[in-house]
């Protein structure tokens, strides 16, 4: 489990991560701005490809896995020297990185479409909080940036965390969880000290983000990017705490909040 749950992370991260030039793509960041932004997922894909060697993936898994990064180390060294990235070319590389978690996922979990989706669905909202924060650090570096890039990035964490709040009230109002041999539902399982910590996995990566991110638009509006900047870390630092907690309860009892 303590090589699964990183894996899983770091593979999400590489596919989703590339997703966040779109919030740009109209007015493309200049400066470099790409380098590290397609640096970081490709180093995060070489770790998953070593994480999928160490957990013995099948030939069926791991072909494909090295394809997707052999076009991953293409597309960097294509676009560095570029002024920045395509966005369209970027998603089709993104698409293919979904086909290999899919099939990771399902040679370490088995096949389940409601688990795959919330994974997915984690990843994305982990990969835009970074793309935020990391953002608000370089309007501390370039002077005169026009709001609407991080604005678009809040805009699109927040829309993404509200998804994540729906989810996650449809998953405890109809899931069923097998514990001690029996069929109990999620309010049962959670008075128990077993599941207990699902409530901070909720607390962490739904409603606490969700929350702070009313803070993050008022210090958007004031114009202050550096508080903004500050609460996007509190922000992503309380989703990693939350990542964990509910891909370990998907793990060991099958829950895809």
């Amino acid at each position: 489990m303590l090589t699964i749950i990183p894996f899983l992370s770091f593979l999400l991260f590489s596919v989703a991560y590339p997703l966040c030039f779109w919030l740009s793509f109209k007015d493309p960041l200049k400066n470099n701005f790409h380098h590290f932004h397609i640096g970081l997922p490709c180093v995060t894909a070489g770790l998953s490809i070593l994480g999928l060697y160490w957990l013995h993936g099948p030939i069926e898994v791991f072909i494909p896995a090295v394809i997707w990064f052999f076009l991953f180390l293409v597309l960097v060294y294509e676009y560095w020297n570029k002024k920045t990235v395509n966005a369209v070319v970027i998603s089709v590389l993104c698409g293919l990185g979904v086909k290999v978690y899919i099939l990771c996922h399902s040679y370490l979990l088995g096949w389940d479409f409601y688990g795959i989706i919330s994974c997915i669905l984690g990843g994305l909202i982990l990969a835009c909080a970074f793309y935020a924060m990391n953002l608000g650090h370089w309007y501390l570096n370039v002077h005169g940036l026009p709001l609407g890039h991080l604005e678009r990035a809040t805009i699109a964490l927040g829309v993404l965390l509200a998804l994540r709040l729906v989810w996650d009230v449809s998953m405890f109002a109809s899931s069923a969880v097998m514990f001690n041999g029996e069929w109990r539902t999620i309010i049962f399982f959670v008075s128990r000290l077993e599941g207990i910590f699902l409530f901070l996995a909720f607390f962490f990566g739904t409603l606490f983000p969700l929350a702070s991110i009313y803070f993050v638009w008022g210090t958007l509006k004031a114009k202050s990017t550096q508080s903004a900047t500050g609460i996007l870390y509190v922000l992503l630092s309380a989703l990693l705490i939350g990542d964990i907690a509910y891909k370990y309860y998907l793990l060991n009892y099958h829950l895809a909040f």
